[in-house]
């Protein structure tokens, strides 16, 4: 008997009996995609929050290769934050950050920012110890010197800065530094030394030509002061602080340098 000739009692006794089993199937199509539909939303949500915690973290990453570090630490910290305080390597890349700030302090010597401790130097530091490239380990040093000088540990910052140049004895920064510890320390010749070091490994360096000028500037050796105060404008042509010196050596330069009159003329 084909399907067609079929009573309309049997067919709906046939359905009758399929009809749970549909339900059924139904039933679990629904718990099924009940189950994927919110699983599926959190892999979207996780996904797009991965995407901005590697934004945030790129921005920190320009903001540190420029040197602006309170801004690099603002982004890696909203990166960490991001992350539900899993991602330590953004941590260890927002203290980083923190600890370099006190490299922006202008005055050598300067007390450094309350929220910068010791202990954030040691962290670092330690992280650093097996590591076959000693760069970040020389940055994070110079830094240190930095602090140690600012909390008046000299011998400290010293140690600091002399264990960077182990490390790389290139390092043109850490010879500023330890020029800058030495002038703190009013010695004045060792001063000078480390930095014509640095401008022998850098001949620009702006920081080492300025600091020169200071130095020569101080024991009133004003050709010297005027020529490292003209290397360090002829880098950076638009500083004031530079014009306001070199005006100033050029000044006391010319004073010494003009002929006095014989007594009693005119």
């Amino acid at each position: 008997m084909n399907e067609d000739d079929a009573s309309p009692e049997l067919k709906w006794y046939s359905i009758g009996k399929l009809w749970p089993l549909l339900v059924s199937l139904g039933s679990a199509m629904v718990m099924l995609l009940a189950f994927f539909i919110p699983s599926v939303q959190d892999q979207w949500d996780r996904y797009q929050s991965r995407e901005v915690i590697q934004q945030y973290e790129h921005l920190g990453d320009q903001f540190f290769d420029e040197e602006r570090f309170d801004m690099a630490e603002k982004a890696y910290e909203k990166a960490f934050e991001m992350s539900e305080e899993k991602r330590l390597d953004i941590e260890v890349k927002r203290l980083n950050a923190k600890v370099n700030r006190v490299s922006l302090e202008p005055k050598w010597g300067a007390k450094p920012p309350e929220d910068i401790q010791d202990i954030d130097f040691q962290f670092l530091l330690h992280l650093q110890k097996d590591k076959t490239d000693p760069r970040q380990r020389v940055f994070i040093l110079n830094s240190y010197g930095i602090y140690l000088s600012g909390v008046g540990r000299t011998a400290d910052a010293r140690a600091a800065l002399e264990e960077a140049l182990q490390l790389d004895p290139n390092d043109v920064l850490a010879y500023v530094n330890l020029g800058n510890l030495f002038d703190q320390m009013k010695e004045k010749a060792e001063a000078e030394k480390y930095y014509r070091k640095a401008l022998a490994l850098q001949p620009t360096n702006i920081q080492a030509h300025y600091n020169a000028g200071l130095l020569f500037a101080e024991q009133n050796r004003w050709p010297e002061a005027v020529k490292e105060f003209e290397s360090a404008q002829q880098q950076d042509p638009e500083d004031v602080d530079i014009a306001r010196e070199l005006a100033n050596a050029r000044q006391h330069n010319e004073e010494t340098q003009s002929p006095r009159q014989p007594p009693g003329n005119k």
